[in-house]
Order: C-alpha cells, then structure tokens, then sequence
C-alpha cells in the first residue's frame, strides 16, 4: 500500500506561493510589486516620454531651420524647450538608468528574490510617473514651466513670470524627488542587507557598486532640492 509522504514546509512554501501571487492581465501590472515587472514599467515608460521629449527637440530645430520661420510663437518655444530638457533629464536618463535597469536587475545580480520594499518600490514608480503626467498635462494648459530645464533666475520670478508655469515645474520635480529618494533608499538596503550568502561587498558586480554610488549621492542631493522646491512654489 502506496503512503503519500508531506515534505516537511511544503504546507508553509505553499501558503508564501499564494501571498506572492498578482492577478493576471491589466490588474496585475497595476497592482504589482514584483520588481521585474516595475522595471518593465519604468522602461516603457521612460521611452514614452523620450519619444515626446524628441517630438519637442524636433519642432525646436524646425522653428531654427531659417532665419524668421513662424512654426513656434516665442512663448511656446520657451516652454518646449524647458519641457524637453525636464523630460530628458528626470523624466528619461535618470529612471531609464536607476528605475528601469536598476530595478529588473540588482535583485538578480545580489540573488535577492526581490527589493526590500516591494510596495515602497511601486510607490516610486507611481509618484514617477505622475510627476511626468503632472508635468505634460501642463502643455495642454498652455501653462508648461519655459524658464529652462534649470528654472534660471531671473526668468522664474514673479516679476518676469506671474502665470502659473513654474508652479507645474515646481510640484513635478517634488514628486519626482520623492521617487528617486524613496527607490534610492530601497536600492541601499537591498544592496546591504539581501545579498546572497558568501557575496561580499568585495564580490559584488561591478553595476551593483555604480548604483550603490548613485543611490548614496541621491540620499544626499534630493531631499535639499525637494525642500529647495516646496519652497519655490510656496
């Protein structure tokens, strides 16, 4: 007679299989914290605004193509080309670097099964991507930030600027601030704490140290400039 033998934890493996289960289809990516699929995010994402961030670059070079062409009015170049250099910057190079490949592969280089904080993790993709959002929604207000990428002075004041355009730039770059600091905080603590036995910060690839390096001069460097930001748009 035949007897079934229970691996000792199969009952536990089973229950952590159900809790790390996410629903299939449109609903999965929404709600996932798995941090392959927030990487994929991060990655179309990025490329979606690197397309508008060119569609912006090429109608600046129309506008330069001859002396006295009339494809923008000055306003509307002022705000394409500060939308293009916000969206270059924050909104493609430093997600595509950190959020994108950052995210999909440091777990799979340190043999985490994932970021320390999975839900922190989405957090920093959603805020991301409603700091470009919030940004491009501008442009269709005609109220998009045209005091360049850098908000330089003295086109951001008041006295030169009394509309509502460095408001849009100000309250993007919060969000998009406390993205990047809250997925460098995650990047610090999975490199520290979940790498694999015997993987020394010595034995460690080469990609995981430049992120590292990054997230630490990101801990530094953003929350000054997100305080800096709370209070220009105060």
């Amino acid at each position: 007679m035949a007897t079934t033998v229970t691996e000792p934890g199969l009952e536990r493996v089973e229950r952590l299989g159900r809790i790390w289960v996410e629903p299939r289809g449109v609903l999965g990516w929404l709600t996932t914290t798995d941090h392959k699929r927030i990487g994929l995010l991060y990655f179309f994402t990025t490329l979606a605004f690197f397309g508008a961030g060119g569609i912006e670059a090429l109608l600046m070079r129309t506008q330069l193509a001859q002396p006295n062409e009339k494809v923008l009015s000055p306003e509307t170049y002022d705000q394409l080309m500060t939308m293009h250099g916000v969206t270059m910057i924050f909104l493609f190079v430093i997600p595509m670097t950190t959020g994108a490949f950052g995210n999909y592969l440091i777990p799979l280089m340190i043999g985490a099964r994932d970021m320390a904080f999975p839900r922190m993790n989405a957090l920093s993709y959603w805020l991301f991507l409603a700091s470009g959002l919030f940004m491009y929604a501008s442009v269709f207000m005609h109220v998009a930030p045209n005091a360049g990428w850098f908000d330089y002075v003295p086109l951001a004041l008041k006295e030169f600027n009394p509309g509502r355009n460095i408001d849009f730039y100000a309250l993007g770059l919060i969000f998009n601030a406390v993205s990047s600091t809250a997925a460098a905080i995650n990047f610090i603590v999975t490199i520290f704490k979940l790498r694999a036995p015997g993987m020394s910060i010595n034995r460690m690839p080469l990609f995981c140290f430049a992120m590292l390096a990054v997230s630490l001069s990101q801990i530094f460097a953003l929350p000054s400039l997100t305080i800096d930001l709370v209070y220009l748009e105060l």
